[in-house]
């Protein structure tokens, strides 16, 4: 089970990366980020865990 606290709107990826939103914007369609999941009917969240994951990998490569 995800807490709200989990969860990372596109503003706060953006300011958590240091990037812009049509950054984020190109990085999804590229398929650069960890999928988003949805949390309502026009709700799409990412989660935290993922993002950090995602970021620890980077590392590595």
């Amino acid at each position: 089970m995800y807490f709200e606290s989990e969860f990372l709107t596109q503003d706060q990826l953006a300011k958590r990366l240091g990037i812009s939103k049509v950054t984020i914007w190109r990085m999804i369609k590229d398929g650069r980020l960890p999928k988003m999941i949805t949390i309502g009917a026009r709700s799409k969240r990412w989660v935290s865990a993922d993002i950090n994951d995602w970021l620890q990998s980077l590392k590595h490569n």
